[in-house]
């Protein structure tokens, strides 16, 4: 059974969704802060503030909001494959058993390649 997008390109999604807030917080701290006291080597960040206007407002609320949620999914990833590449990585079959649930978790979560090391140490260990 295929995995949604969201989780078979959640690394992806989550490092451009960081990408776009931070630029967008960017430009909302620029627009309602410093448009007009910023030195003139920071031109570029006025020429994107300006056009905005008063959604620079909406920026600077939504912008931080977004980053965060963005940031902890990434995070999130990132926690979950270490976890499972710890579990995984273990020579005993006694510990892999006694992780089996926990593992099988961290791999349905997972894009399929994770699944796909899942199955290669199950079939190492001789277990279904």
């Amino acid at each position: 059974m295929p995995k949604s997008v969201l989780t078979e390109y959640r690394l992806e999604l989550s490092g451009f969704l960081c990408a776009v807030s931070a630029f967008v917080t960017l430009v909302g701290v620029t627009g309602v802060f410093l448009l007009d006291r910023l030195p003139s080597y920071l031109f570029v960040l006025q020429e994107l503030a300006e056009p905005f206007g008063s959604w620079a407002y909406w920026f600077l609320v939504g912008g931080p909001l977004l980053l965060v949620g963005a940031g902890w999914w990434l995070y999130d990833y990132f926690k979950k494959t270490r976890a499972l590449a710890r579990l995984i990585a273990t020579p005993s079959k006694a510990k892999f058993v006694r992780n089996m649930d926990e593992i099988e978790y961290l791999a349905w979560s997972l894009p399929r390649r994770f699944e796909a090391r899942m199955f290669e140490k199950k079939r190492q260990f001789n277990l279904k």
